[in-house]
Parts: C-alpha cells; structure tokens; sequence
C-alpha cells in the first residue's frame, strides 16, 4: 500500500486488511516512520489500532468507517477479529484491549468477552473478572461500568 497516504486515517474508525486478507475494524492512530523507528525499531510508517500496529506493508486495503453508522456506532459488527486474538494471546492482550484509549474499542471487547466467558472451558475467566472489576473502578463511562458490572455479577466465581 505505498501510495496511499495513510496519516489521512489519524484518529478515524476504519477497516484494514493485512497482507495475509484478514481484516481488523478500529480507531486508527498513524504513526510515522520516525516514531515507529524510536518505539519499535521499524523505520516504517503505520497505523496502530488499540495494541496492534499494522506497518504499510502489511496493509493490502485500507477503508474509512467514518460514514457507516448502525447498531454499532461505526462499526459494522458488535466485535471482530482484533478482539478475537486478544481472547487467544491471553489475559495481557485482554487488559490492553479493556484498557485502551477508545471507548468503542472496550466496548467491542466486553461484547467478545461475554461470548467466550460464557463457555465452560474459558481458560481466564478468574483473572477476567479482576481486570474487569479493575475497569468499573478505573474508567468514568457509565454504559462501559454498567457492562462491566454485568459480566462481573454473572461470572463472579
């Protein structure tokens, strides 16, 4: 993707598919080169959703959200692939996601929590609820802790 001009997408909901054709729906924040080169150790522009970085050469398509409007803000679906993987890298990738800088972001994973929470063999459901009850304390969004809270008082163990 060399052409586009990715800073663009700086602070936007969008929708990237990666080299490999999967596809990761976020707020976008574009780092360049130099920043990426300082924190990383990449001399390569990108754009980093929540606590994943996708350098230009990995993005095969990028596409502004921004328009799209639904039963999930900007959004096309309640939660996707991103917070699939936090699921599968662990309880890290988990707090990283339920802590990051965009509301919408946590929201998305407290929606992917509760599917994975409620099948018997979730391999974190202990240290989800402290990470959880952590969030109701921490942030100031009341449908976030309203939520929270809920999966808390079911999956209480």
């Amino acid at each position: 993707m060399s052409n586009i001009d990715l800073e663009k997408f700086d602070g936007q909901c969008v929708r990237i598919t990666d080299d490999r054709g999967d596809v990761f729906d976020g707020i976008c924040t574009y780092n360049s080169d130099d920043y990426n080169e300082h924190e990383y150790g990449e001399f390569e522009d990108s754009l980093e959703l929540a606590y994943m970085i996708f350098y230009r050469s990995q993005i095969k398509d990028v596409q502004s959200l921004e328009d799209h409007t639904g039963p999930y803000g900007k959004f096309l679906d309640p939660y996707g692939k991103m917070e699939e993987l936090a699921v599968e890298d662990g309880i890290d990738s988990i707090e990283d996601m339920l802590f990051c800088d965009y509301n919408e972001h946590v929201m998305r994973m407290l929606r992917c929590l509760e599917k994975h929470m409620q099948d018997g063999e979730f391999p974190y459901l202990s240290e989800t609820v402290g990470v959880l009850t952590e969030l109701i304390d921490y942030t100031d969004d009341e449908e976030i802790k309203k939520e929270a809270q809920r999966l808390v008082d079911v999956y209480k163990t």
